[in-house]
């Protein structure tokens, strides 16, 4: 009988069971949709099973794997603009803009919240879309995201606080229009 250590697919359970959580988190946050972040983590999951096979795992295997996430869902996010498909929503699964309450009225608030949203997360620059909905849609640290990104941490900075103030301008006619 074989050891975890001596059994690649023991060894490889156990990172999905470590890191798969993560790992679809940050391909979800990229790509908005539940499918394609499913399909971007099994493919960033079936890297790893490569490396694993040929006996050139990482030894930072986490921050292998979310660069890895991101790449890979970056890839599918490109793949996707460049079919078209990237019009209008961007996925099935969006995340709420704000919680439920009242009725009609704040119903179609929120998604005209959220198409507006969209909109203004479309037309930011690539690295800031990026670093910004790592950061608040996947939840990963600055830190995390300039690691997974090859950034110095200054410039994953600089991308989030840009991205915030264009979303805030491209947002603020929204609230603007809000009855008070």
């Amino acid at each position: 009988m074989s050891s975890a250590a001596d059994d690649p697919r023991a060894a490889f359970d156990g990172l999905v069971a470590l890191h798969g959580g993560e790992v679809l988190r940050v391909c979800r946050a990229i790509l908005r949709d539940e499918h394609l972040g499913r399909d971007a983590a099994q493919e960033t999951f079936l890297r790893l099973w490569g490396r694993l096979a040929d006996e050139r795992a990482p030894s930072a295997v986490g921050g292998w794997l979310r660069r890895v996430a991101v790449s890979t869902a970056l890839d599918a996010a490109r793949r996707r603009r460049a079919r078209g498909d990237a019009e209008g929503r961007r996925g099935d699964e969006q995340p709420p803009v704000a919680a439920p309450s009242g009725g009609p009225a704040d119903a179609a608030a929120r998604s005209e919240l959220e198409r507006r949203l969209e909109a203004a997360l479309a037309r930011l620059p690539e690295g800031q879309r990026t670093v910004f909905e790592l950061r608040h849609f996947g939840g990963l640290s600055l830190g995390e995201i300039a690691d997974a990104l090859g950034l110095a941490l200054p410039t994953a900075r600089t991308h989030f606080a840009r991205a915030c103030l264009k979303l805030q301008a491209a947002l603020r006619t929204f609230r603007d229009e809000e009855p008070r």
